[in-house]
C-alpha cells in the first residue's frame, strides 16, 4: 500500500476513534443532565467538561501524535491507542475507567457510559 494511503487512513481512523469517545461521553453526560451540575460543551478539537459550573477536565486532539489528551486542574493525561482501546500513557488505565473514576471523585457518582 502505497505511504501516503496507508498515513491518510491512519489519520481518519484516528480521528473516527476520537470522535467515537467523544460521543459515548455526550451521550452519557446527557443522562445526567438535570441530576447533576454537570455540563460540556465539544466541537471536532476539543471537548471541555464542567462540574459544578467550574471546568474541571478539557479532552482534545493531539493529531500529530495520534493521542487524546486528557487535562484536569492538577494533571495532564495522554491517551494512546493500543487493540481498540485508548489507553494512559502513564498508568495505563484504560479512557472510560479513567473517566469513571474522575467523575467518581468529583461528583460522588458512577457514570455509566454507553460502550
Amino acid at each position: 500500500m502505497n505511504k501516503k494511503i496507508k498515513k491518510k487512513n491512519n489519520i481518519l481512523n484516528y480521528h473516527n476513534e476520537f470522535n467515537k469517545i467523544i460521543i459515548k461521553l455526550e451521550n452519557s453526560i446527557d443522562n445526567y443532565m438535570g441530576k447533576i451540575d454537570i455540563d460540556y460543551e465539544s466541537n471536532q478539537q476539543i471537548m471541555k467538561i464542567s462540574i459544578n459550573s467550574i471546568n474541571e477536565i478539557i479532552i482534545n486532539k493531539q493529531e500529530f501524535l495520534k493521542q487524546i489528551w486528557v487535562a484536569t486542574k492538577y494533571k495532564g493525561y495522554y491517551f494512546n491507542y493500543y487493540k481498540n482501546k485508548w489507553f494512559c500513557k502513564r498508568n495505563n488505565c484504560e479512557i472510560f475507567n479513567f473517566f469513571k473514576n474522575f467523575f467518581i471523585k468529583k461528583i460522588g457518582k458512577n457514570i455509566l457510559f454507553n460502550l
